[in-house]
């Protein structure tokens, strides 16, 4: 049986780090991934603030299991933007290396008006330009669909992912966001067949699909299926991170702006609620089908 090791996202739960380390504590994960602290992404926090993040989170005996960054969210066309993000991969490699993680999460450009085969040829030459400095810190680029970018589903990832075929550029499964997905590959089995020997990392969200509408809920109560799901992961020994993204909030819903850049104090307003709904139900399915949690 598959070992799981599982994490929040912080900022789905505060923008304070000791929020999250509480919340994680109270329902015994693993680690933390961090996106956005104090109002801020992490790129814009002093190296003091950062050495005592990371303190607070290897004192309560923590991982950090990844960094969610804004990388290659930008235009693919404007090649400022395009170089202002390979700086910022540089940025996050250094990071990864001071927070002591492995996984750097990024993207493949926002959509314009050019299809994926379109811009597929140049998504590959800006990741391929990435492996230099991967290897150089030792991590590892996970690439990950999502309905803003030009690769929305997993079938995408998947042929970006293996035409780069680089040990540094890998999959970040996150079958919540095919819920977004404007062509609906499906979350599972579609994408995890299309993704499963490229996945180094997974995030974990939930959501209803109904009449061209998304709508986020609580983990368990939508369309993904993680009960089959769960039950795969296991039978194929994945033995990484299930990371939880919430997305989702109690008494509001997050606009399509903050979903596309989620950060900020606005953004984790009402997380912690969520989040531990989010938790509990997420904890009951892993228990009911009997999964070990590392």
């Amino acid at each position: 049986m598959a070992g799981f090791h599982l994490g929040v996202i912080t900022d789905e739960i505060s923008q304070n780090v000791e929020d999250a380390i509480r919340i994680a504590k109270q329902y015994g994960l693993d680690g933390l991934e961090l996106r956005s602290v104090d109002g801020k992404q992490l790129h814009r926090l002093s190296v003091q603030r950062l050495e005592e993040i990371a303190a607070m989170i290897h004192d309560a005996g923590l991982s950090v299991c990844g960094l969610s960054t804004p990388v290659f969210k930008c235009n693919l066309k404007n090649k400022e933007e395009v170089a202002a993000h390979h700086r910022l991969l540089r940025r996050y490699a250094e990071l990864a290396r001071r927070l002591d993680t492995r996984i750097i999460r990024g993207f493949s450009f926002w959509a314009d008006d050019r299809d994926f085969s379109a811009a597929y040829p140049d998504i590959v030459r800006e990741l391929r330009r990435t492996v230099s400095v991967l290897e150089e810190y030792g991590v590892q680029f996970a690439l990950e669909a999502d309905p803003s970018v030009f690769a929305t589903n997993g079938s995408k990832v998947a042929a970006l992912v293996q035409e780069v075929s680089s040990q540094w550029i890998r999959a970040l499964y996150d079958p919540g966001n095919n819920m977004w997905d404007p062509e609906g590959e499906l979350p599972y089995p579609d994408a995890y067949d299309a993704l499963r020997r490229d996945i180094c990392h997974i995030h974990v969200k939930d959501a209803v699909r109904e009449q061209g509408r998304t709508e986020a809920v609580a983990i368990g109560m939508g369309q993904v299926g993680y009960e089959r799901l769960l039950a795969r992961l296991a039978e194929d020994g994945y033995d990484g991170w299930l990371v939880v993204e919430t997305h989702y909030r109690l008494t509001s819903t997050l606009s399509e702006e903050q979903l596309k850049r989620p950060a900020g104090y606005g953004f984790s307003a009402g997380g912690e609620e969520a989040t531990v709904e989010c938790l509990e139900g997420f904890l009951n399915l892993l228990g009911q089908h009997g999964q070990k949690i590392s």
